[in-house]
């Protein structure tokens, strides 16, 4: 569970400061009114080698008990001779680099440039110790950081303007392009998040269900499904709302946010697991999700696929319902707290839906 809050909180520094360095890209007009201290800057920036630092330590730990020394020479040998702690070595000179920038920067937009240049690199020594560039190479390498860098700016963006704007002035301005980087980002996300689903699973399509890695890939797709429904009504709804001089969009950004810091929480904790290549000798092992093994009503050693039933079915009928009234609440009732709590109905019944479909080949 740590991993979960540390990786996670690591995807948020990364979002909140390519959002920031991106936003300071365009001119005024076209911007929120946004001031970000400098402190919080350099306090997100100290952040990052801490947060990406614990895995190191756990691997460290490990090898100390089988090697003669211990402590700080065993931090220096996973440092010199194993990737993830070369990986972390250069993202911590990044981010003394990235430190440096703000501490110096005259220039406002060749500042942001360069930072968000570093933080390329940030996410790029994320990328080539993940599981996918594991698994598939400089392809799965490739794919980890376009994906990861197209929710830093979409998620970044969002982020900085909900929670960090002083006004709202320029907010419909705003809104009209942000919606085109918002669809591309979504474009990319989407379909680097498929091949790299392909790239980790193996089996019929319920098989990683049974582990705790293919339990949080689903999750992690029931609650992306309910993100781009926040995106519809942030991109197309919202613009017709906008015609009433006393509505505000910033708390349905807000919204959209949760479900994104859900979803990075969701995507740390898998970055710690097994990705589900053998399932097959996992659950063989024992190693079954303590979820699945509360829904759905398997045995644990048995080959399994996906047969939807009158259950399930109602379930995933009674998800769409769901789905239909967050849209509902939000144009007759603007409610933010109902809508989320919709979606929320909607993920969970989508789930049970979907491991009552499971059942014995």
């Amino acid at each position: 569970m740590i991993y979960a809050v540390t990786n996670g909180l690591l995807y948020v520094c990364f979002a909140i400061l390519i959002g920031v360095h991106f936003l300071s890209l365009f001119p005024k007009e076209m911007s929120m009114n946004i001031k970000v201290k400098d402190r919080l800057m350099f306090g997100i920036t100290l952040v990052i080698p801490i947060l990406a630092v614990i895995p190191i330590i756990d691997l460290v730990n490990t090898i100390s008990k089988y090697r003669d020394d211990y402590g700080f020479t065993s931090f220096v040998y996973v440092i010199k001779e194993i990737e993830i702690g070369r990986a972390w070595f250069i993202l911590l000179l990044l981010c003394i680099f990235h430190l440096l920038l703000l501490l110096i920067r005259k220039n406002v937009l060749i500042s942001s440039g360069i930072g968000i240049f570093l933080l390329l690199g940030i996410i790029l020594t994320q990328s080539v110790v993940g599981h996918v560039a594991s698994m598939a190479s400089y392809p799965g390498a490739l794919a980890h950081t376009i994906h990861l860098l197209a929710v830093c700016f979409w998620a970044g963006t969002l982020l900085v303007v909900s929670w960090l704007a002083n006004d709202e002035t320029n907010w419909h301005v705003f809104i009209n392009w942000f919606s085109a980087i918002a669809l591309l980002c979504l474009l990319l996300v989407t379909f680097t998040g498929i091949f790299m689903s392909f790239s980790l699973t193996t089996g019929t399509i319920v098989s990683p269900w049974r582990v705790s890695y293919g339990q949080a890939l689903l999750i992690k797709h029931l609650l992306y499904v309910a993100l781009l429904l926040f995106v519809f009504i942030n991109a197309i709804l919202v613009r017709k709302k906008a015609k009433k001089s006393d509505f505000s969009p910033k708390r349905w950004w807000r919204a959209e946010s949760v479900i994104i810091l859900l979803i990075f929480s969701v995507t740390g904790f898998m970055s710690e697991q097994e990705p589900p290549l053998n399932t097959e000798k996992l659950a063989n092992s024992g190693d079954i999700s303590i979820l699945f093994r509360i829904f759905a009503s398997v045995n644990m050693g048995d080959n399994v696929l996906f047969a939807p039933n009158l259950i399930s079915v109602f379930f995933i009928l009674l998800s769409v319902v769901f789905l239909l009234s967050t849209v509902l609440v939000f144009w007759f009732h603007e409610k933010v707290i109902s809508t989320l709590l919709m979606s929320g109905l909607s993920v969970f019944s989508m789930y049970v839906g979907l491991m009552s479909s499971v059942t014995v080949l």
